[in-house]
């Protein structure tokens, strides 16, 4: 059954209502229905968290990304379509930490195909999305394992903001915060699918109690080389467009059209130029650097945050 309908209905009525009050009439749906025992049964997957990493050129911030959460995850499903160093740190980290590591190499750019893999590789009730480029704050694991603990019935979409670091670990977006439901509940149905120009990961709305944290609890980094700034850029666009030819052809015929040149390490450095004119100094009393975060850039980069 097509998801467009309820895709269409979902902003429409956030138009016409605030978020909040949204967000009371779908719980209350959702009570009303499991009060009458309209709610499947829960499904057979294991009382833990999988985290769902779909990684591209993560080699600068995957092990702080896979670490900052390994208090709060019982295992990984890594979907790598990465060409640089990024599957020789993932199997240090795995032989170092001895991580519970599901791990394939994949290099669909579809990203709606690539999402519903790690989910069907995954074996646990709690889904955490979480690319190579996310840093979990460490006072947000206490808190998002007591809401674990205390919901051991029905199902659920959690949402709350990342901090957008873009350029460098200085700056960020004008907008500064990107709000997703980051942890789900698994439920009858939920898959990824295609909602305009991104992959979104959906849950049955009338099964499934959405719950807003309130607060900002990570990072994502977009930082690191102008290269993969520019390649991400592309890859997106390859799955936004649907196109059929060759990624490495799309990117040489893209760079060509957008900057007038056949480099791509050209290309890459005026697209990451362009990046930094729109970033704004980042505040660090809006959520301090994770500790993580900040000793890995210390050890790696000789950098003080």
């Amino acid at each position: 059954m097509s998801t467009e309908p309820y895709l269409k209905v979902r902003a429409t009525i956030r138009k016409l209502l605030s978020r909040k009050i949204a967000n009371l009439v779908r719980n209350s749906v959702v009570y009303a229905r499991t009060a009458l025992g309209l709610i499947p049964h829960e499904d057979k997957r294991r009382e833990c968290v999988s985290a769902l990493m779909r990684v591209y050129n993560e080699e600068l911030w995957i092990e702080p990304s896979m670490l900052s959460v390994k208090d709060l995850v019982d295992e990984y499903v890594v979907i790598d379509a990465s060409a640089d160093a990024t599957p020789l740190i993932v199997e240090e980290l795995i032989r170092k930490y001895r991580l519970n590591v599901i791990y394939e190499r994949n290099f669909d750019t579809d990203k709606v195909r690539f999402g519903q893999r790690a989910l069907e590789l995954s074996t646990c009730k709690w889904i955490l999305r979480w690319d190579g480029d996310f840093v979990m704050h460490e006072n947000s694991i206490p808190l998002l394992k007591e809401f674990i603990q205390k919901r051991r019935r029905g199902y659920y979409a959690v949402y709350w903001s990342h901090v957008v670091l873009v350029g460098d670990l200085y700056h960020t977006t004008r907008e500064m915060f990107h709000i997703e439901h980051w942890l789900s509940k698994y439920a009858p149905g939920a898959r990824f699918i295609r909602s305009g120009d991104f992959e979104y990961f959906y849950l049955p709305p009338d099964i499934t109690y959405r719950v807003e944290i309130g607060k900002t609890l990570s990072f994502h980094l977009k930082v690191g080389k102008p290269v993969d700034f520019l390649l991400k850029k592309y890859r997106f666009e390859h799955f936004k467009y649907d196109i059929k030819e060759p990624f490495e052809d799309f990117v040489r015929k893209r760079v060509k059209e957008e900057f007038a040149t056949e480099s791509i390490e050209e290309a890459a450095e005026e697209y990451y130029k362009r990046l930094l004119e729109n970033a704004v100094p980042y505040d660090r009393r809006v959520l301090d650097y994770p500790k993580i975060l900040k000793e890995y850039v210390k050890r790696k980069l000789g950098i003080d945050l």
